[in-house]
């Protein structure tokens, strides 16, 4: 039987390897399998896959001036004429890089070479596997999966050699410079900024006085939150249940049922439709969907934006990049342009309590504490990587977004993707032993304690 060839691709960001390329590497050397791994980034990276060699593996480097800026189409695109070369079985990928949320490359990748994806395995035993919603899958060829950070990449036997980096270029791949690097991008960063979504004037209060603050909170006529800032653009399609941000920034919003439908169908008729802006609804299915689906149209794909304008001619989205750093406006020059968006979760009428990373270890008096005042239980994306907490409970641009009328977040740093999805709150309590924490910026009240203290108070 001829062994299974597996391309892991990899991404580094400021001589670092992505970490969850570097689970996806670790998940393909327990297969037993020859693994290549393939990075497209500068010539600066051949000494960090040179050492990766030595783990027993092969390493490609796709590097060209002319791939310089390319955004996730055109990345996809050099991707796969270099996968068409290489011919492997399966390809496996981190689901995103750290540096921007690039979780639309692995769909799109799939659909440019026909291949089946799978998104955000969660769990591995070969051949068996577990994505992050829950779904059993076996590997299959001619599939791409992409991985959470599910391992930690291990160190190579102080005896193993380095082996050689091959060199890949566009005089090898052949790609045409208009279609790649940041000419044959269909979008581009206008501007970029530290974020002010959500920021709040914050009053700290002492310990004793939260029972009082939840209270006069929940008495309080929350004032409307995430009003459209600048001009609406006069018509946008949605995808799943996103009417509310559809509308907020449409003079018109048009529902578009997607349901059992394959991408070249969806594509087909929203170009009928004479489709320029399309919203899809931040979901395993939809944003697997708008990637292949932009593949075919040529569109520019924006992922997990927070909000919209209508700038003259340009339609601008904005998002969370560089790791959640700064803020940036995107513009696409594409004659449709995609954008996925977290659906707003309920919990509109009521209290919210979330947990995080430094407050995890306390969840079960959180949970005893929620009960007493009628709320409801959400958790940040670390307490939910770590299995503290289901998926359905995470908070943020990956997860979900919230509105309710009284916000407490237990223990919470405050990351720009985790504020920008609770902006919409009435009242934002937050309790942190951290004075310097970024999550007091975006609240009304702050309560310097140790989270176990206040709980032993109530």
């Amino acid at each position: 039987m001829t062994e299974m060839k597996i391309a892991v691709l990899l991404k580094y960001f400021r001589g670092e390897l992505n970490p969850f390329d570097g689970a996806a590497l670790e998940c393909a050397l327990e297969c037993g399998a020859e693994v290549t791994a393939v990075a497209m980034a500068p010539a600066s990276v051949a000494p960090a896959l040179e050492n990766l060699t030595r783990l027993g593996i092969k390493a490609i480097l796709i590097t060209d001036p002319a791939y310089a800026g390319s955004d996730t189409q055109a990345t996809a695109l050099v991707l796969a004429r270099a996968m068409e070369r290489l011919s492997p079985d399966i390809i496996f990928t981190g689901r995103q890089s750290m540096d921007g949320d690039t979780a639309q490359v692995p769909p799109m990748l799939a659909q440019r070479l026909g291949f089946a994806f799978v998104s955000s395995v969660m769990k591995f035993d070969f051949p068996r596997l577990v994505t992050r919603v829950g779904e059993e899958a076996v590997l299959k060829e001619k599939t791409v999966f992409s991985f959470e950070k599910i391992r930690n990449l291990r160190f190579p036997s102080i005896f193993s050699k380095k082996g050689k980096v091959e060199a890949w270029d566009n005089t090898l791949l052949a790609i045409d410079k208009e279609r790649c690097g940041a000419v044959g991008s269909p979008t581009r960063v206008v501007r970029s900024y530290e974020s002010a979504v959500g920021r709040r004037s914050c009053r700290f209060v002492s310990p004793d006085a939260f029972d009082s603050l939840l209270k006069e909170s929940l008495a309080k006529t929350a004032e409307e939150q995430g009003a459209a800032q600048g001009n609406k653009a006069a018509e946008i399609y949605y995808v799943g249940e996103v009417r509310d941000v559809a509308e907020r920034y449409a003079e018109r919003a048009i529902a578009y049922d997607a349901q059992n439908k394959s991408a070249e169908e969806v594509a087909a008729e929203l170009s009928a439709l004479g489709a320029s802006v399309v919203l899809f609804e931040s979901n395993e299915t939809y944003k697997t969907l708008a990637s292949r689906v932009a593949v075919i149209l040529g569109a520019g794909l924006c992922a997990d934006c927070i909000s919209f304008r209508q700038e003259g001619e340009r339609f601008i989205m904005t998002r969370p990049a560089l790791g959640g750093t700064v803020t940036a406006d995107i513009a696409s020059t594409s004659k449709i342009t995609f954008a996925t968006v977290r659906k707003t979760r309920g919990d509109g009428d009521g209290i919210l309590f979330a947990i995080g990373r430094g407050a995890a270890s306390y969840k079960g008096k959180i949970r005893a504490l929620a009960q007493k005042y009628g709320a409801a239980l959400a958790a940040s994306r670390a307490v939910v990587d770590d299995g503290e907490m289901p998926y359905e409970c995470q908070l943020g641009v990956t997860g979900k977004i919230v509105s309710p009328r009284v916000y407490v977040a237990f223990g919470i740093s405050g990351a720009v993707q985790h504020t920008a999805a609770v902006s919409g709150a009435g009242t934002v309590i937050a309790i942190n032993t951290d004075k310097n924490a970024r999550i007091f910026d975006y609240s009304d009240y702050g309560i310097i304690e140790d989270v176990n203290n206040l709980l032993e108070e109530k």
